[in-house]
């Protein structure tokens, strides 16, 4: 693939920890974050158009862009990417004109993506490296004077520390969540898995609360780029895009800060890739002119305004680039459904539970959530799904916010015996991001809290095919993907509290 373009993109899982293209990406970063921070090259600059923490005070038309739950998703990051390249291919060629080095290493300078779906396990054992660790590049503080050296002996940019810090703490320094920078994998394949993404053949839909089409590309929004919408995500911004920013946490876990992180950059170029990639199926992009011809704003290598339009990133090699590869890491089919949209108003509650004013879900482990029946839960469960034409059976957890991003997404669980919440299992229902939930300092947009519902039709009459979900009460368990540990002291200060993700309630509703 990538024929005839000028740079090609390479995945960072493949490469020797200290490739050309990571070594001077990480000096690229490292003067980047030298420049002041009203400087468009400077690294703060460029992470403020994606977000804006509250240590920043410089303001900026072009700051707290990116538009996340709409179909202004794809295209916006990838002009986004675009700039961002020729911003640090630039820089590369300043260093490397300062230290005389030749040939010049900017004119074929391409940004890894990170493929880490490439290694599709077929168990799940945690102790085993796959592609879905962060590439060592990103994980040793200290990186070499010179690429492809093996003498770690100068400081590298590439590298955030993992800690747990307390709310007031967050933003004082870039972080990742405990144990991120190990060698093992962040999430489990299930959880990155991009098959449903990749099978849809819509790029965007118009949802309603009683109906939804799945689509690739986020909803129909028209001219409306609003910051965050998770009502709204497509099935590629969910999985994998979500579970990738929750799985590493700290700033990476947050809208305002995750630009900060250099395996963003890393993150959003795989993304980029797989909308490459489901173009290459014959797919097709929008072809109404609210999407074609929005303008964004982003900054070039000059620090001049840019403002392209969707139409002139199209395309499976759009402008002068292309992959490695279109078909590596693309998704293999998954046991479960995804999930459905939340009930309308007036349906039928079949059990719940208040959280009392709040349920907090724990980091460690299994928070189990016992639903009230209102009725014969069990009979009317029955008949939902007994029939020729069964209703649709929704779980929903409200209100889902957390204080600071819980370093992991967590799994969902129906009625699933202790000792028994296996992703691969039976009873899994799907997943809750906290990708862009968490309320940091008091900072976040006014989307602190949403809910998460998953249709549970089919799989609740598989359960009962299968005699395993005998009559009685229903309960939930919501268990992280990866269980955090508990913080030590190397690790973070003693008072250092754990992330507080928690819901409002549950309800189990037909429509």
């Amino acid at each position: 693939m990538a024929n005839g373009v000028a740079f090609v993109r390479r995945d960072a899982s493949n490469m020797s920890d200290w490739d050309p293209a990571l070594y001077w990406y990480a000096r690229a970063v490292g003067r980047m974050q030298q420049r002041p921070a009203t400087d468009p090259t400077s690294w703060v600059f460029q992470g403020c158009i994606h977000g804006v923490p509250p240590t920043i005070t410089e303001t900026n038309a072009a700051f707290s862009q990116c538009p996340h739950g709409g179909w202004f998703f794809l295209p916006w990051h990838r002009g986004y990417l675009w700039y961002f390249e020729r911003i640090v291919r630039a820089t590369i060629k300043e260093i490397a004109a300062e230290e005389n080095i030749t040939p010049d290493p900017s004119t074929s300078w391409a940004l890894p993506y990170w493929d880490y779906a490439l290694n599709a396990p077929a168990s799940r054992p945690l102790e085993d490296f796959t592609s879905r660790a962060l590439p060592a590049a990103f994980r040793s503080p200290m990186m070499p004077s010179e690429p492809d050296g093996t003498d770690l002996t100068i400081d590298n940019p590439l590298y955030l520390p993992e800690m747990q810090v307390p709310q007031a703490d967050f933003w004082k320094t870039p972080h990742r969540s405990l144990k991120t920078n190990s060698a093992f994998e962040v999430l489990p394949y299930k959880d990155i898995n991009p098959f449903v993404a990749m099978s849809q053949t819509v790029f965007s839909a118009t949802h309603s609360r009683r109906t939804v089409q799945p689509s690739f590309g986020s909803e129909i929004t028209y001219t409306s780029m609003e910051h965050f919408r998770p009502d709204k995500f497509g099935e590629l911004e969910s999985v994998p895009h979500n579970q990738v920013h929750d799985g590493i946490g700290g700033w990476m876990g947050t809208v305002e800060g995750s630009a900060r992180d250099p395996i963003f950059w890393l993150h959003h170029s795989n993304i980029d890739r797989l909308w490459s990639s489901w173009l290459s199926k014959d797919n097709r992009n929008p072809d109404d002119a609210s999407w074609l011809d929005h303008k964004f704003m982003f900054f070039d290598e000059n620090g001049q305004l840019q403002e392209p339009t969707p139409r002139e990133f199209l395309g499976v090699d759009p402008l002068d680039y292309g992959y490695e590869s279109l078909t590596d890491g693309t998704g293999t089919r998954p046991v479960v459904v995804p999930p459905a949209p939340a009930p309308a108003p007036g349906e039928r509650v079949l059990a719940s539970a208040a959280g009392n004013p709040r349920q907090l879900l724990s980091v460690h482990g299994p928070t189990e959530v016992s639903l009230e029946p209102a009725g014969d839960v069990s009979e009317a469960m029955r008949s939902m799904t007994a029939r020729s034409a069964p209703q649709t059976l929704i779980l929903t957890v409200h209100n889902v916010r957390t204080d600071v991003p819980p370093g992991t997404p967590f799994h969902v669980f129906l009625n699933g015996p202790s000792g028994e919440l296996d992703p691969e299992g039976p009873y899994f229902v799907g997943w809750i991001s906290f990708f862009g939930a968490a309320d940091v300092g008091g900072t976040a947009h006014d989307h602190g809290s949403h809910d998460v519902s998953f249709d549970v039709t089919d799989q609740v009459q598989r359960l009962r095919e299968q005699g395993l979900l005998p009559d009685g009460p229903v309960t939930i368990s919501i268990a992280p993907s990866v269980s955090q540990p508990v913080a030590g002291a190397a690790e973070a200060a003693p008072e250092a509290p754990a992330p507080q993700p928690s819901f409002g309630s549950v309800s189990l509703t037909t429509v």
